[in-house]
């Protein structure tokens, strides 16, 4: 397989996994409805820097250690699915307050200091981003491939998950579109807290019975 067409296919590949609806989807998408566009934008760049991590490691070759070591990709998993399941239930448990106004300012005053780190952690800690750069990879890379070309993918990788990020969160956020979000905004909340607590114990029950 030539380079393009190896090129095309991994980012075909890619766009597909960041339009699912994972860990890293729900949580960008739980910032910019209720935090706003920059809220969105800023989870999305510690999403994507947490891809440089698994993807930094990957192309290094420092997988092994994860295929031959279950424990330490158990505890990571674990880990993972922990912090999913507090971030949920810190958004569950907001929608239920009365105390709307106060707690809607409150975030977007704390929204650009927190939703990076929420974006890179939910992405760091998920373990099974390191099986998937080695497959996506495998697909790819050879021992001829220049460090030229190695970054180039590593950049339209990034620039693949951002610009469906960017493309979404510019969409959910236009006035007509948000205004219908608005009104029911913490059910919202509270939906998106549920499937992140369900996604975490599923996480956790996955690697403790692996």
């Amino acid at each position: 397989m030539d380079f393009t067409t190896a090129l095309f296919s991994i980012l075909t590949i890619h766009l597909m996994a960041s339009i699912s609806p994972g860990p890293d989807f729900v949580v960008v998408s739980q910032k910019t409805l209720l935090q706003g566009r920059k809220a969105g934008i800023f989870c999305g760049i510690g999403v994507c820097a947490g891809l440089l991590v698994h993807i930094s490691y990957s192309s290094a070759g420092l997988t092994a250690a994860f295929s031959h070591s279950a424990n330490f990709s158990h505890v990571i998993g674990i880990l993972g699915g922990s912090y999913l399941i507090f971030i949920g239930y810190k958004s569950t448990k907001s929608s239920f307050s009365k105390q709307k106004e106060s707690q809607a300012n409150e975030k977007r005053n704390v929204s650009t200091q927190s939703a990076f780190w929420n974006g890179f952690i939910v992405n760091v800690f998920n373990p099974k981003a390191a099986i998937y750069f080695v497959s996506l990879f495998s697909i790819i890379i050879s021992p001829s491939m220049s460090t030229e070309k190695l970054l180039f993918v590593i950049i339209s990788i990034i620039f693949v998950q951002m610009t469906w990020y960017l493309i979404f969160i510019f969409i959910v956020t236009i006035p007509s579109v948000r205004i219908k979000f608005d009104n029911k905004v913490y059910l919202i909340d509270r939906i998106l807290g549920v499937f992140m607590i369900l996604m975490g114990f599923y996480m956790i029950v996955t690697y403790i019975f692996q």
